[in-house]
């Protein structure tokens, strides 16, 4: 049997969690999760079952509800199960690390094979804690294999915090990567993840997946009346979407609308410059078909993401692999945790200054058409053929088989 456990949204709370929640809940680590859970489910002769404890906001301060329902149904050829608890911070932590628990070893119980093999999403002190209990309530040989789509540490030094808050937080993620190096094998996105491993562990390096099936490859690109350059993905000014806005405020000679999608620290910068420029126009939050349909409106795709700040060489901007499945033009900067294949189908500036990307955008807007259908026709192939769920969740289920031999 795999058991896979995750933070996904079971489908109930994917449909309330806008009402329930107080800030905007994010949906990329979901979205990531059910890329794997489509993948795992067209594996053949594995029994995959999903157990979830949802990432939903603590009550009363970011969330209407002070529980969080259980949830069970099946799923393609699986079962899901998303536990219930408390949303009283503290309490909630306990409550759905026990119902996770008790869960585990239910399902492990009743598993009729004498191993079973644990794949859990991201170092999550819940999550890790839950399967580590239940190994002493079963007799059955357990593997557990961790993928680290980020560093814990990486991403909360990002974000804005009390001493007292920051404090804890490094003391829960340094408990988490402890357990995190005392697994069977782990799957990173970027090989210098290493780093944060205490001892050697197994290890491959998968730095994304692509669910072709909800990305609606198959969509018809969509042929706009005018040159649209877009971003779409967290506004965040160490991710650098400020210098894509100023680099598009200097291209005074193109006709053209930059498109601006998301939420983060620059949005009243974005607003501020949408009323200099009426060129410029900022979409806020909007989900992901959305975005996938815009993708297909424009005309060329740019992640202005830069190589500033550590975390860079411990990530992988999955936006790259959805850039390159939309079958538009792509600029991105040359980034450490990108790896060098990705380059043979984007258009990279010279240089991480404003100057320079504004001016690998006019050169990409003036190429030769064909030269341009070329390189995003290979781009596209190349995510479908190589990185989709299923190719890339066969890599983790042959891993595991291998050290299990």
């Amino acid at each position: 049997m795999v058991l896979f456990l995750g933070r996904f949204f079971a489908k109930q709370i994917l449909k309330d969690i806008s009402y329930n929640s107080f800030g905007k809940a994010g949906l990329s680590n979901h979205n990531f999760e059910f890329s794997i859970i489509n993948g795992l489910c067209k594996q053949d002769n594995i029994d995959l079952r999903c157990l979830s404890i949802p990432g939903v906001y603590s009550y009363p301060h970011n969330n209407r509800q002070i529980f969080t329902k259980a949830e069970s149904y099946e799923y393609k050829n699986t079962h899901i199960h998303s536990v219930g608890f408390c949303n009283l911070v503290i309490i909630k932590e306990i409550w759905s690390t026990l119902a996770l628990t008790f869960k585990i070893i239910r399902l492990v119980s009743e598993c009729e094979d004498d191993r079973v093999d644990i794949i859990i999403n991201t170092p999550d002190n819940r999550l890790m804690k839950a399967a580590d209990l239940a190994r002493h309530f079963t007799g059955k040989r357990i593997t557990q294999t961790v993928i680290i789509p980020d560093i814990p540490s990486m991403v909360s030094s990002m974000n804005k915090q009390s001493r007292v808050k920051a404090s804890l937080l490094r003391y829960l993620n340094n408990r988490s990567m402890k357990k995190t190096s005392n697994s069977d094998g782990l799957v990173l996105l970027t090989e210098a993840m290493m780093d944060f491993i205490e001892k050697p562990v197994r290890h491959i390096v998968m730095e994304g997946i692509v669910d072709v099936e909800t990305m609606d490859v198959e969509l018809k690109n969509e042929i706009p009346d005018k040159t649209i350059i877009l971003y779409t993905g967290t506004l965040r000014k160490i991710f650098g979407v400020m210098n894509l806005v100023k680099a598009f405020q200097s291209l005074k000679t193109i006709d053209a609308e930059l498109w601006i999608c998301g939420s983060g620290d620059s949005e009243d910068a974005i607003n501020e410059a949408a009323k200099q420029d009426y060129r410029i126009k900022y979409f806020g939050l909007v989900d992901s078909q959305t975005a996938l349909k815009m993708q297909r409106q424009a005309t060329v795709l740019v992640n202005p993401r830069t190589s500033e700040g550590e975390y860079t060489k411990y990530s992988f901007p999955s936006k790259t692999m959805e850039y390159l499945l939309s079958g538009k033009p792509t600029i991105i900067n040359r980034l450490p945790g990108i790896p060098e294949e990705y380059y043979d189908y984007v258009f990279t500036p010279e240089d991480e200054s404003i100057e320079a990307l504004a001016e690998c955008i006019s050169n990409v807007l003036s190429l030769d058409k064909n030269i341009l259908a070329a390189r995003v026709e290979a781009g596209r192939n190349f995510i479908i053929s190589q990185k989709n769920s299923v190719a890339q969740t066969k890599r983790i289920i042959d891993f595991i088989n291998i050290e299990c031999q």
